[in-house]
């Protein structure tokens, strides 16, 4: 459909539903990644069960749906290249941080991926000077600024901040996947199969290391943590095809909108669950990254949508 051709009523009210449902369910997994991690549950231990649980569930959707999966030596290597970059490495390492920062907080930061992909994108020149988008790019770096330096000398702070930098790693992660995706991606092959690859390798990336670190946490006794890993298997699973059905619907223009209501829901889980509350600096930061998601989403309003 093209840009100039609006979508309608009832298609933009059943995309906006989806989007809201999507950000909700994609918010609040960092407020159940922390109540796992900091009951029992290692950081490698969760992000194995959150590649291998939603890799089954995308496996048997690819299945039913009788979608072409493919195996040959392209295909093995982008799976492998956004497995590690998508999910391994960025999953883990947020799970990490996930026991050091409040929930909310980080659902902020990791949400700046459009902030670090933009000027990624112009370095490799795959995408156009925008000075809007710039501006966008400007605040949001002034926001992540706001939030990794310390506001004192203390060593309590210093190390707080130390964590908030670590978790910058997940975003620039998830921004280098994206870019390679852009470029590299099989056009023939669809969108759930793409990601049931990107799935299945992260789980063989994780497997080894879970293993050698004696971190895998077994699901037998079904108690809390327990609980809660099977309930973002399933969350993770809802989302990835809520994904699919948005992409398919509005486009990939539309879907860009999902990152400030990921970061708000996990702003409100943050503050009803673990009584969390942002300093003043913390405010104006995570405003400043919420305009900076505004503006970069705004610009791509102006291109095709993506029909995956």
């Amino acid at each position: 459909m093209p840009p100039s051709t609006p979508l309608p009523l009832k298609t933009r009210v059943i995309s906006l539903i989806l989007l809201i449902l999507l950000g909700f369910i994609w918010g609040s997994g960092y407020t159940l990644a922390k109540f796992a991690v900091t009951h029992g549950v290692s950081p490698l231990g969760y992000a194995f069960w959150q590649s291998l649980g939603p890799a089954l569930c995308v496996l048997v959707f690819v299945v039913l749906s009788r979608d072409r999966f493919v195996w040959d030596k392209a295909h093995l290597r982008y799976y492998a290249v956004t497995g590690f970059l998508g999910i391994a490495l960025p999953n883990t390492n947020m799970y990490m941080v996930a026991a050091h920062l409040p929930a909310g907080l980080l659902a902020i930061i990791v949400n700046t991926v459009p902030i670090l992909t933009y000027p990624l994108a112009l370095l490799w020149q795959l995408e156009r000077f925008s000075g809007l988008r710039f501006i966008g790019v400007i605040l949001g770096f002034s926001g992540i600024v706001c939030i990794v330096l310390p506001s004192t000398l203390g060593s309590v702070a210093i190390i707080g901040n130390a964590w908030a930098c670590l978790a910058l790693l997940s975003p620039l992660s998830f921004s280098l996947a994206a870019l390679y995706i852009h470029k590299k991606r099989p056009l023939e092959t669809s969108a759930i199969s793409l990601t049931a690859g990107m799935l299945s390798l992260s789980t063989v990336f994780l497997l080894p290391l879970m293993l050698y670190s004696h971190s895998f946490y077994p699901l037998v006794h079904l108690n809390a943590p327990e609980l809660v890993v099977i309930l973002e298997i399933i969350l993770s699973t809802i989302g990835y095809i809520l994904f699919f059905i948005l992409i398919r619907r509005a486009g990939a223009v539309y879907y860009s909108l999902v990152g400030g209501i990921v970061a708000l829901t996990g702003l409100f889980w943050g503050y009803w669950i673990y009584n969390e509350t942002l300093s003043a600096r913390d405010v104006y930061a995570t405003a400043l990254i919420l305009l900076a998601l505004a503006l970069l989403s705004v610009k791509r309003t102006k291109k095709k949508p993506d029909n995956t």
